[in-house]
């Protein structure tokens, strides 16, 4: 039990800098070290709804939507995650190709345009036709605490 006290305040001791005779605090990513800067905080949000996406999890995906959404063909959240309930129940093997997006910030609101590949396959191909489809979309985030949110999705204007 002491031992297991003494390891513990050992690694404290060593994560927040109180490093014997000199030496350097431990770096753990994601932990430790600098802090991100608001577009690799965007890029990571964007990185992590292509995965939600990839593998159909709807919750990955709305994790990163604000409760305040709403794009131009009139969807709000409820609407945005009824669409992505009939798509990945309509679709399969969603495979989405990706470059990094150009961010921009602007204080507490941000603007990332997407150049993506996106396929496809219908669960049901009578009914339904695989994608195929690329192009650029732009995403409009907000800032609330430390956290980016996605606002609106759409098509370039």
């Amino acid at each position: 039990m002491r031992t297991r006290l003494a390891v513990s305040l050992l690694f404290v001791a060593l994560l927040t800098g109180g490093c014997p005779k000199g030496g350097s605090p431990i770096d753990i990513p994601g932990i430790t070290g600098p802090k991100m800067s608001d577009t690799e905080q965007i890029v990571d949000v964007l990185d992590d709804v292509h995965r939600g996406i990839e593998n159909k999890r709807i919750y990955k995906v709305l994790a990163h939507v604000s409760k305040n959404y709403y794009d131009k063909e009139g969807r709000d959240y409820t609407a945005i995650q009824a669409y992505l309930n009939r798509l990945f129940k309509d679709y399969r093997d969603i495979r989405i190709t990706r470059t990094r997006p150009r961010v921009i910030v602007q204080g507490d609101r941000a603007r990332a345009v997407e150049t993506f590949g996106t396929r496809a396959k219908s669960t049901n191909p009578t009914s339904r036709r695989a994608i195929n489809l690329q192009g650029q979309v732009t995403v409009y985030l907000e800032k609330t605490g430390d956290t980016w949110q996605i606002v609106e999705w759409g098509a370039i204007q």
